[in-house]
């Protein structure tokens, strides 16, 4: 499955969800997040925009599939960086590297964010394309 397709297919299993329902998802997976070392919460591994920090990290692996980790401050941006990461975590960097920021608007979460939360989420999609661009040099 493409990773167009499953963003459609994670969409699909977020709209059973209203309004503050999934807001209450979104904090409840970012309970599950780990928490990065202090050594990769740096400036370089930071996302511009967000209402609270968050940070994302990348490496490819050696079949070249793509592996992010990430923390954050807030539980609704932690949650949110969790399902774009279940998403494209172990996909090809080739294939997140072609991906843009409208191909996530099949989550349908973005319209449940504050603006400064919208730019945020788009930043971090442009992160998360950046490090696999990154690995295609």
């Amino acid at each position: 499955m493409n990773i167009v397709n499953k963003i459609k297919e994670k969409g699909k299993e977020l709209s059973v969800l209203e309004g503050h329902d999934r807001l209450h998802y979104l904090i409840d997976i970012a309970k599950d997040v780990k928490e990065l070392p202090t050594s990769d919460k740096i400036e370089e591994n930071k996302i511009r925009g967000c209402a609270s920090n968050l940070w994302v990290v990348g490496t490819i692996n050696k079949d070249n599939t793509m592996t992010y980790k990430h923390d954050g401050e807030s539980f609704i941006t932690k949650g949110t960086a969790k399902i774009i990461i279940d998403i494209v975590n172990g996909e090809s960097k080739e294939a997140v590297s072609k991906l843009k920021v409208e191909d996530f608007k099949h989550l349908g979460i973005k319209e449940l964010l504050t603006m400064q939360r919208q730019v945020g989420f788009a930043s971090l999609i442009e992160r998360i394309i950046h490090l696999s661009l990154k690995y295609n040099e």
